[in-house]
């Protein structure tokens, strides 16, 4: 089961707002630091303008509870809200629906345990642009009201909810002619109009009472840029409570890695980072540029002196690089292991030093993202960076998770219904992958026919290498016949077939044209494809309409949402029907990236008295189960804990069984055929097998015990 799916509820009690709770003594903010772990932002939500459209406005769903279970099952501890408040309030205060609506998701997040960090954003510049006397005295005023509604609202709950003053104070800042957008300009002058904005948010959530008397506020200094750590550090608001009740958050861009989007007189966009380089230096962000490893540790290192030293925690609030995709081959590949590796040592870094790091994340998919859970694309909360949460949770004493986002295969069907084919794909440098046209077999019976004809195109960039071939599986075994194919690169061309070599020409069941590549760009479409007959004429398996590359592909064609980023899930339902006599169970796997979810069906007798496994049969189809009679069952549990590997055609499954008993383990491919099978005597507890198959692909593991059995998606290089 994919650990996103997993909730972790605490059940952690919540005091409504309005009861009469005693107030408590919170614990002061040092040792929240260790429990709050590594954050994740849930950005461009919240933080949208009311008047700009509000939550859902810049492309994201309203956030659920399956979303949250999802950051704390991905193995974050905190949440930081971004959160517009000036742009709702109405006749001085924050509107009533729009606070209870950000109550219901704070609740969700502290009903998984996590620790929210609920702050004031950018909302219109209110606060951010104005950090300058003209404007002061009106953003106090604001200021005051708007914390002092929301200090009342939840000063009854723990230690868990933690305010943040502001965001990024002084960012968009219009003083000095906005030449130097803030920065030069912010100075002791303009710290302390900040020192105050800060003093009259501490003081409304102090005197609210309750367990806002101890509750941890965070300050932010100066465009929250570490370089402005003095200025905070110098002109730090006091505390009612006293000292350890506070801490300070800076955010961490380096902008000719994280941010710059062309290349500038001075400097380059960064692509690379340390190792994980092509070796262009003028690429790299190594030595002593800002987001290198030393930077890193000497960035870092000032806040731990300036704050945590002196018993202020400090979180980075943001941090982040964009994924630049327009980048191919090795530049690609090199760039995505580039940004988890420079993840994992902010994270290496800031856990030692005592900060908290947290990610942002606004759900988008396209250049430039710094997305690591999906919401936008697909709502069921699958990870969409592995590479970068794997390295953050790594420094965390967390287990990877089986999973990979840039060695991705890439898969393209074909659809019935609009005639046409196209596979666009991307493979990486260290690894080949494998696109895959399948082909509705109108003829089955091919036992009169001596060759085919397919007419192809391919436009691949040639910086790898890639394998055409015209795949056949046929008989009851499903024999799986490779025939290679001379292709044409840029142009239409007819390519003859052997068929000779086919196992059962009367019965054969799929066809598809299977593409192998490394380090290969390209596109990839079938006009017709015709079967010769022994004595002359053809007959026509399948014809498509014809792409025009120079185009935009036709309507419906299926196209990856990012092309090397497609992932089949676990099985997403299962339906059951059928009489005492033998059920068929549906199993629905979802692919993040397809039109068609995977149905795969198996027909099951029940198990007799001297059999321990029962007679199946099964079949597949691209097409949902579509039966009104269908009733929702859950998928038995017979084994936790699964995991696989793969090495040099070898796959080894361990699992835990729930009962010792005799279990199937099968490896299907996605078109039903089983590659590989072995029966063993599960004992209870600890068990491992290894299957031995040169496939490469999305494949189905499946683990059988009598009428049970549990299917696991994996993908094999």
């Amino acid at each position: 089961m994919n650990i996103l799916k997993k909730t972790a509820v605490f059940g952690l009690a919540i005091v409504a707002s309005g009861s009469m709770a005693l107030a408590a003594n919170l614990p002061k903010s040092a040792t929240l630091v260790s429990k709050m772990g590594m954050g994740f932002n849930i950005g461009n939500t919240l933080e949208v303008p009311a008047n700009q459209g509000g939550p859902t406005a810049w492309g994201n769903p309203m956030p659920s509870q399956a979303y949250v279970d999802s950051i704390k099952a991905a193995g974050f501890n905190t949440v930081r809200l971004p959160t517009a408040w000036y742009s709702h309030v109405v006749s001085g205060k924050v509107n009533k629906g729009w606070i209870d609506t950000v109550q219901t998701i704070v609740d969700m997040c502290i009903k998984d345990g996590l620790y929210v960090v609920l702050n004031s954003h950018w909302d219109t510049g209110w606060l951010e642009d104005k950090v300058f006397p003209a404007d002061s005295a009106t953003v106090i005023k604001n200021q005051k009201a708007i914390w002092g509604h929301l200090a009342n609202r939840f000063k009854d709950y723990d230690e868990h909810l933690i305010f943040a003053s502001a965001n990024e104070p002084g960012v968009n800042d219009p003083w000095n002619g906005g030449a130097d957008n803030g920065q030069q300009a912010f100075d002791a002058a303009r710290m302390q109009i900040l020192q105050r904005y800060h003093q009259v948010m501490i003081d409304e959530v102090r005197k609210s009472g309750g367990n806002n008397a101890t509750r941890t506020v965070v300050f932010q200094m100066p465009r929250t840029e570490i370089d402005k750590y003095q200025l905070l550090s110098q002109y730090y608001p006091k505390d009612p409570a006293g000292d350890g009740y506070t801490m300070a958050e800076a955010h961490f861009y380096p902008y000719q890695f994280s941010l710059m989007k062309a290349d500038e007189s001075w400097g380059k966009m960064f692509y690379f980072w340390e190792d994980e380089t092509t070796g262009d230096a003028s690429r790299t962000c190594a030595n002593d540029a800002l987001g290198s490893k030393k930077s890193i540790e000497t960035q870092l290192g000032k806040l731990k002196t300036a704050f945590v030293d002196k018993g202020i925690p400090v979180i980075i609030g943001e941090m982040g690089a964009q994924k630049r995709l327009t980048l191919e081959g090795q530049d690609l590949e090199k760039h995505l292991l580039a940004r988890a590796a420079w993840y994992g040592y902010v994270a290496k870094i800031a856990k030692a030093d005592g900060i908290v790091p947290i990610i942002w994340d606004t759900g988008a998919e396209d250049n430039l993202n710094m997305t690591v859970i999906r919401r936008q694309k697909n709502v069921d909360y699958t990870i969409f960076d592995y590479e970068v949460l794997n390295a953050m949770r790594a420094e965390y004493g967390l287990s990877a998770l089986d999973g990979n986002s840039i060695d991705a295969k890439v898969e393209a069907s074909i659809s019935t219904d609009n005639k046409s084919s196209i596979a666009f794909f991307r493979t990486p440098s260290s690894a080949s992958a494998n696109t895959m046209l399948r082909i509705n077999n109108n003829i089955k019976d091919w036992s009169k026919y001596e060759s085919a004809t397919v007419r192809i195109y391919s436009d691949m960039t040639a910086t790898g290498w890639a394998k055409v071939s015209f795949v056949t599986m046929s008989g009851n075994d499903w024999d799986w016949k490779e025939a290679a194919m001379t292709v044409t690169n840029g142009s239409w061309s007819s390519v003859d077939v052997d068929i000779s070599n086919i196992k059962t020409l009367s019965q054969v069941n799929a066809t598809v044209i299977f593409v192998n590549a490394k380090g290969m760009t390209g596109k990839l479409a079938v006009d017709y494809i015709l079967l010769n007959k022994k004595g002359g004429g053809a007959d026509t398996l399948e014809s498509f309409k014809t792409t025009v590359f120079e185009s935009e592909p036709d309507e419906g064609v299926v196209v990856p949402d990012e092309i090397g980023s497609i992932k089949t899930d676990d099985v997403a339902s299962a339906t059951t029907t059928g009489a005492a006599s033998g059920k068929t169970v549906n199993y629905v796997f979802k692919a993040n990236s397809y039109t068609d979810n995977y149905t795969y069906s198996e027909t099951i007798a029940p198990a007799s008295s001297n059999s321990a496994t029962p007679a199946s049969s099964n079949s597949n189809t691209n097409n949902n189960p579509g039966s009104s009679n269908s009733t929702a069952i859950a998928t038995p549990a017979i084994a936790q804990n699964v995991h696989f590997s793969a090495e040099h055609g070898t796959i080894t499954a361990t699992f835990n069984a729930l009962v010792a008993s005799r279990t199937t383990i099968s490896l299907m491919n996605s078109l039903g055929q089983v590659i590989a099978s072995k029966d063993m005597n599960a004992t209870h507890g600890a068990n491992s097998v290894s299957l031995e198959t040169s496939y490469q692909g999305t494949a189905f593991l499946v683990i059988r015990q009598g009428s049970q059995k549990m299917v696991k998606a994996i993908r094999l290089k």
